[in-house]
């Protein structure tokens, strides 16, 4: 061994040879064991040996140490002697490594004074080096993470961020975050910054966040990841930071009020408390930003009024699930049958054009799961059983595996990770069957058919269950819904509607189903019916401005959207908004064609 240890070198036969346990060739070539080069062709045996070898090693210094035997080095710590092994520290430590192989005196100091440490927390990294264990906990974390960074131990680190990580609070996330960023534990700071985000509104309310820099506030809230359910959180919560320390604050108000979204307050928000607090009245910088708000919300009423689009008026991530309403295929005329595919923006009211799916078609099922938009079925000049699929991140289509029957006019909708689409028209008739679809798999297979064959109904997902509702059954308008239980792997039947309804949409808005205008004998309906699942109840609510049948429903920003459809002599462009408030729909712009019968989602 002693051999093997001056000259850093094993030197081993350079003939192949079979290993006497597991009979496997293992060619033997030298080992540079100070370079920490190990050969690929190793036996699990001998590698095995060697981590037995450093365990042994381990435990024999740890032993050492506890007995104070060949300590050479004492590290002197807020007036506590730590004894130690250089050799030991330095191979832990790059810091130590530094101090004990230069020409600093610390190398043949006996005693090292270590200043600006705490002596729990130097005890605990001395201790670290001989064990590769630790005591952390919420009184000695962010003294054994200042140490460690310090000393450049970065096993140390991390066990510290892991633990803080675990530690993270409303109250104290903001704090954990500074740290982090001071120490430069950027991936800690950034997971302190996610928790703060993400947990907004109770942060907002804690001491901590009273406390941040005007600078620290704007980081926090300019993003769009924040997550709040509406705007006038963030105002309040600015308001309240603000009110803390109004004297000192007052300067900072412009520039913190450029990073709260006025127009996306209520209006009534706006106009009462916001004006009430006549803050943002008696700031120069912050009077344009309440006049940009008034000329957004006035623009509803006044298409033709000016507003800027800005980050102010871009709701963040947490209003929807997505701030984009996706039109999918349709037709713009009869046999006129598209695969384009537009998005709209609520928000800004632009339209923007998608790549195009590979087939045309008009009547698809269409839904988004997982961030995947998918298209099933339709028709173009046959009812078709395709099935592709559009990923937002590379911004391309795919063919997946196609529906086991063809279906146009297919109801679609997803819930527990799978796609169900239900009924439709195969070219002949209406249908009874359903398939699931496996998006981990690309199969799709069969469940029990619905209680009543249907074509251009409508279906969403709601809690655990997956409703139709109306549509066609080949003979006649329908007004019944049913559901199916995918735990039971059955339908049943619920409360019909008040009215017959086909070539209808339907959307969960508010934790209701919204079922919007249809047709019924070929007269295309303005009517709206709500359906309450925990009451089984159906009720009415205010009419479209237009009829429609064939348009597409969706859901942005806590706001109900109805696009497009056929009111009975044309095919439409206009968009409508549902102001539940006021129980009324608003028109707000249109399409950039005319269209129907097209998948819509959001």
């Amino acid at each position: 061994m002693a051999h093997e240890a001056n000259n850093n070198i094993i030197e081993e036969n350079e003939t192949p040879k079979l290993h006497p346990k597991c009979g496997k060739k293992a060619l033997s070539k030298r080992i540079h064991i100070q370079d920490e080069i190990v050969s690929s062709s190793e036996t699990d045996d001998f590698i095995q040996m060697r981590h037995k070898h450093a365990l042994d090693m381990l435990a024999l210094m740890q032993a050492m140490h506890q007995r104070r035997e060949l300590c050479d080095v004492i590290l002197e710590v807020q007036g506590h002697r730590i004894p130690a092994h250089r050799l030991v520290l330095a191979a832990c430590s790059p810091y130590f490594n530094a101090m004990f192989t230069s020409k600093l005196r610390e190398c043949h100091e006996e005693v090292v004074s270590m200043k600006d440490m705490d002596a729990v927390a130097m005890e605990e990294i001395v201790n670290f080096a001989y064990s590769a264990k630790m005591n952390v906990n919420e009184e000695n974390v962010q003294a054994i993470m200042k140490a460690a960074c310090v000393l450049q131990i970065e096993p140390v680190v991390n066990i510290s961020c892991e633990f803080l990580k675990t530690q993270l609070h409303s109250s104290n996330c903001l704090g954990i975050r500074s740290f982090a960023e001071a120490h430069g534990c950027f991936e800690l700071q950034q997971v302190a910054d996610s928790y703060a985000q993400q947990n907004f509104t109770k942060v907002a309310k804690q001491d901590e966040f009273l406390q941040l820099s005007a600078e620290e506030v704007i980081s926090l809230i300019e993003t769009d990841s924040l997550n709040v359910p509406k705007e006038e959180e963030v105002y309040n919560a600015v308001m309240t930071w603000l009110n803390h320390d109004r004297e000192g604050r007052i300067a900072n108000v412009g520039k913190i009020f450029e990073y709260v979204r006025l127009p996306l307050l209520a209006w009534e928000f706006l106009n009462s408390q916001v004006v009430g607090d006549k803050l943002v009245l008696t700031d120069e910088k912050c009077m344009k930003f309440y006049d940009e708000a008034r000329r957004y919300h006035a623009s509803e009423f006044y298409p033709g009024l000016h507003w800027e689009v800005n980050v102010r008026t871009l709701p963040r991530h947490s209003f929807s699930q997505s701030p984009f309403i996706y039109v999918v295929g349709g037709e713009t005329a009869p046999g006129c049958t598209l695969n384009s595919v537009e998005r709209y923006t609520p928000a800004i009211r632009n339209w923007t054009t998608v790549s195009p799916m590979p087939t045309s078609r008009r009547a698809p099922g269409v839904v988004i799961l997982d961030q995947i938009l998918y298209v099933v079925g339709g028709a173009n000049s046959t009812a078709l059983k395709n099935t592709e699929c559009f990923d937002f991140q590379t911004d391309s289509w795919r063919t997946l595996a196609p529906m086991h029957e063809c279906r146009s006019s297919v109801a679609v909708s997803a819930v527990g990770g799978y796609l169900y689409a239900c009924g439709g028209y195969d070219g002949v008739s209406s249908l009874r069957t359903a398939e699931r679809y496996n998006p981990n798999a690309n199969e799709w297979q069969y469940i029990p058919d619905m209680v009543t064959p249907r074509s251009m109904a409508a279906s969403v997902s709601h809690g655990k269950y997956v409703y139709v509702i109306g549509g066609y059954n080949g003979a006649t308008d329908l007004q019944s819904v049913e559901r199916y239980i995918p735990h039971t792997n059955q339908w049943e039947t619920v409360a019909s509607m008040h009215s017959p309804r086909s070539m209808v949409n339907a959307v969960v808005y508010k934790d209701l189903i919204y079922v919007v205008g249809g047709c019924h004998h070929s007269l295309s309906l303005s009517s709206v019916e709500v359906y309450n699942p925990s009451t089984n109840i159906w009720t009415q609510v205010g009419m479209l401005n237009h009829p429609r049948s064939g348009m597409g429903v969706s859901v942005v920003g806590k706001r109900l959207y109805v696009l497009g459809g056929y009111d009975g002599s044309e095919y439409l462009r206009s968009v409508e908004r549902y102001e539940d408030e006021k129980d009324e729909w608003v028109v707000l712009g249109s399409m950039e064609s005319p269209r129907r019968r097209f998948g819509c989602c959001s």
